[in-house]
């Protein structure tokens, strides 16, 4: 056998993969729903996407959340429901807000965009009725770099303490100034995990994105990165480039859709995409022209809403020469490769005959998912 380096972030050894029951089981889909996905911060969506003045309503791991953005532009998040009797307040995924304030479509009890209850309508007051102690109930909200995540149920977690990778390589992107190109969302016949698996390691890269492979050279060998290879050292050189030679960025041509960003260092130009990781909720590829966001709500055991967007500077929009369709059809076709694969592997898996199955060198980020996931439920277990 080869020997490794002691640098190398290959496995040493076969390590098992999780047990079929772990994607299949309702039990284990309730518990991790509730200590992985309500007590983690969950991505709703880009602020600019939320204008002044509006609500809206999002389903965040079961729970429906409530988005306010005051005509200031402040952002909040609550319980989308109305302290009064228990009555949903906002009923769509965008509406007005009524002179600035929530109103509940029942009893017409009315909230300030701060959450503080301003009026009870009709409703007369008892002697011991205090407005103080009727107000929104608040959920944990985070806007990291223009964009929005909630937190359902309060926990110990900071944003990014364990649970992310790369939140300031893309220090350089002006994250806060994209707006959001194309969005799309569908439901994907699979367990939550098998889709954060496949993204995590690229020995499938071969045989099922051949338009990616051709595109990342690297990819054609399985290897996520050049350190990946076996005879890696310290000391082997690496392509200046990642891309395929003359190619910009994961477009149909393989050239940027649009002008480049400006802030970007020789380094990130030439990487042709820069990873930032957000467990268990999204992923942004940054490219030199744009930036793709995949994130994740899980529907059931069995099921995923996948949402993907493409955020791009607002002089893309108006620039008669950007050609958005040369993005969305190379992402498309990744993702769905991507998720005909996933989707067979959890065919797979409700009828197999083995406990577990076995992590190969390479599918080390494989490992340190399953390692986080184990510390979550671990947690939960102590609490």
């Amino acid at each position: 056998m080869q020997q490794i380096h002691p640098l190398s972030p290959l496995l040493r050894e076969a390590t098992p993969s999780l047990p079929p029951s772990r994607y299949i089981d309702g039990n284990v889909y309730a518990d991790e729903l509730h200590n992985i996905w309500k007590k983690g911060w969950n991505y709703v969506g880009p602020l600019s996407d939320i204008a002044p003045g509006t609500m809206r309503r999002v389903d965040v791991a079961g729970t429906n959340i409530l988005l306010v953005r005051a005509k200031d532009g402040d952002v909040r998040a609550y319980h989308n429901v109305c302290p009064h009797r228990g009555s949903e307040l906002c009923t769509a995924d965008e509406q007005p807000l009524r002179g600035g304030r929530i109103l509940c479509p029942y009893h017409a009890w009315s909230f300030n965009a701060d959450g503080t209850l301003a009026s009870t309508a009709a409703a007369s007051h008892a002697p011991d009725f205090d407005k103080a102690d009727h107000g929104l109930r608040s959920v944990g909200l985070i806007d990291w770099n223009g964009l929005l995540f909630v937190r359902p149920v309060e926990s110990s977690d900071d944003f990014g303490a364990d649970n992310a990778f790369g939140l300031h390589d893309l220090d350089n992107w002006p994250m806060r100034e994209l707006v959001t190109a194309r969005r799309e969302t569908h439901l994907v016949e699979c367990n939550w995990k098998i889709l954060w698996e496949n993204f995590n390691e690229c020995l499938h890269c071969p045989g099922v994105h051949p338009s990616l492979c051709d595109l990342i050279p690297i990819h054609r060998k399985g290897l996520l990165a050049y350190s990946d290879a076996p005879d890696w050292t310290p000391d082997s050189m690496e392509p200046e480039h990642g891309l395929r030679d003359g190619a910009r960025s994961w477009t149909l041509s393989g050239a940027a859709a649009t002008a480049e960003f400006p802030g970007l260092t020789e380094d990130q130009r030439n990487a042709g995409q820069v990873y930032c990781v957000i467990w268990p909720t999204l992923f942004i590829v940054a490219h030199v022209d744009y930036i793709s966001i995949v994130s994740y709500r899980p529907k059931g055991p069995e099921q995923t809403e996948v949402t993907g967007e493409v955020l791009v500077a607002p002089a893309a929009l108006a620039d008669p020469n950007f050609d958005l369709h040369q993005i969305v059809a190379f992402n498309q076709q990744v993702q769905n490769e991507d998720e005909e694969v996933c989707e067979l592997n959890q065919r797979g898996l409700r009828t197999s005959p083995f406990k577990a199955g076995v992590l190969m060198p390479e599918e080390y980020n494989v490992k340190t998912f399953h390692d986080w996931i184990a510390r979550q439920m671990a947690g939960a277990d102590a609490a």
